[in-house]
């Protein structure tokens, strides 16, 4: 079924829009994992100092933080899909500011773990991977493993600046002071980007995907052929015009992820990786002074990893784009067990440096390669409901790495079975990644990758 078509003439300019939709999203996973995730360790002994409890009592905080960022997922995806990007993003905004403004006149655990629960969570949610992947899978089919790797910059170099610049900060202006400048940030420069760049589709503004002068990603004024795509995706009502249309209705059943084999496939060796990385970032540093290095050598240690995954980010793009994005997971994830491996084996500071360079380089990749896998299965019409789906699924697994490393080292006095634990981790990853078949071409009429172009007549798939 058709309707009238209604878009508003395309914008003129020598940029095309969707690399400001890029730069918002850069700037959103930027603050939102750099003002919360890799900030908070420079926050641990001030506010266990303040409020007490111990380092457990804070780190319940950072627990309910990743629950409720996994909880809001699912009906975060479902929103995106029905076209809500730009007033979500709006919300979460404003939810993160007052957060990030109000945590300074919290005087107790309680107080700071309701604030940190509900508007910095959701605000973090709201304006963070699920969003953002999204609404950059939106914008590049062709591109897309590029565009969500330098999206995705945002959260590494976060890891390489915030840490730092909050210890100077919490040393100048203390703790309190250093969260009101992060909620005026947000106010500042969040906040107006948002509400200027975002548009949820190229189609909601008369343009294609990529920038291209036709569509390259099937027609959004007509609803797909009953049948289209693999398990999981259902026909769609078509996008709504300016000049009026009828409204967006539900794509993709809560359920029907659940029967694709590739849905698991990616929860599987994504949640086995987020599981061992989460350790060996918590780790390291505690682990690199276990070997006599100094706290600055140590911390240095984390900074490699996270600017490495600069770079692999666009190593990863570019190898996905151009050849195969299972190919480019599966390098990924072999580098980041060759790093791990190589971390059992380092003594010298130069060889755990290259081993965290070579783990850095690999992490790098997965989060850009997540969403591009998500786009090549279930195509851009579902794309925000399956990873939000995926993310609540991800938290059994991702959430023991962290205590089990403590466990390991406490029980050992060394980190040696962790980190072989988690080698297998990946080696068990790159084995499950051979049964992921990407389909000839992406679900809802999106073109596959250049590399599958030779072979999208045949039968058989990636």
């Amino acid at each position: 079924m058709s309707w009238p078509s209604a878009l508003p003439t395309p914008p003129t300019g020598p940029i095309f829009h969707g690399w400001k939709i890029i730069f918002v999203s850069f700037l959103a996973l930027f603050v939102s994992v750099g003002f919360g995730f890799y900030s908070f360790s420079a926050f641990f002994v001030a506010l266990t100092s303040e409020f007490g409890g111990g380092r457990v009592g804070v780190g319940i905080g950072v627990a309910i933080f990743g629950v409720t960022n996994g909880l809001v997922a699912p009906f975060l995806g479902h929103a995106l899909d029905q076209g809500h990007a730009k007033r979500i993003m709006t919300a979460g905004a404003w939810l993160l500011a007052l957060g990030l403004l109000l945590t300074p006149t919290v005087q107790n655990l309680v107080q700071f773990y309701l604030v940190l629960g509900t508007f910095l969570a959701l605000g973090a949610a709201l304006i963070g991977g699920v969003t953002a992947s999204t609404l950059v899978a939106n914008w590049f089919v062709r591109q897309r493993a590029m565009a969500l790797g330098i999206a995705t910059m945002g959260i590494s170099l976060s890891g390489v600046v915030m840490a730092p610049v909050a210890t100077r900060l919490i040393d100048l202006i203390g703790w309190r002071g250093t969260f009101v400048l992060y909620g005026a940030l947000t106010l500042v420069f969040v906040l107006p980007a948002v509400r200027r760049w975002v548009v949820d589709r190229p189609e909601d503004i008369g343009l294609h995907p990529d920038g291209a002068a036709t569509s390259l990603a099937g027609d959004w004024t007509s609803a797909p052929a009953a049948g289209e795509g693999p398990a999981g995706v259902e026909p769609v009502a078509p996008l709504p015009a300016a000049g009026g249309a009828p409204p967006r209705r539900p794509r993709l059943d809560w359920m029907q992820p659940l029967a694709n084999r590739n849905f698991w496939v990616i929860v599987l060796v994504v949640s086995m990786c987020f599981c061992a990385n989460s350790a060996i970032l918590t780790h390291i540093i505690a682990h690199a002074t276990d070997l006599g290095f100094p706290p600055v050598e140590a911390a240095f240690c984390l900074s490699t990893i996270a600017a490495m995954g600069v770079l692999g980010k666009v190593v990863f793009g570019w190898i996905s784009d151009r050849l195969s994005s299972r190919g480019a997971l599966w390098l990924a994830v072999g580098l980041m067990g060759s790093g791990a491996a190589g971390l059992l084996r380092a003594e010298s500071y130069p060889a755990v440096l290259g081993a965290v360079a070579v783990f850095g380089l690999g992490m790098g990749g997965i989060m850009p390669l997540w969403g591009t896998l998500i786009g090549a299965c279930f195509g851009r019409r579902s794309f925000g409901r399956v990873m939000g789906l995926m993310s609540p699924l991800l938290l059994p697994i991702q959430v023991l790495g962290v205590p089990f490393a403590g466990y390991v080292y406490d029980r050992f006095n060394s980190y040696d079975l962790a980190f072989t634990t988690f080698v297998g981790l990946y080696l068990f990853s790159m084995l499950i990644l051979l049964i992921l078949r990407i389909p000839a071409q992406e679900p809802s009429g999106s073109p596959p990758s250049p590399a599958r172009l030779a072979t999208a007549a045949a039968p058989r798939t990636e």
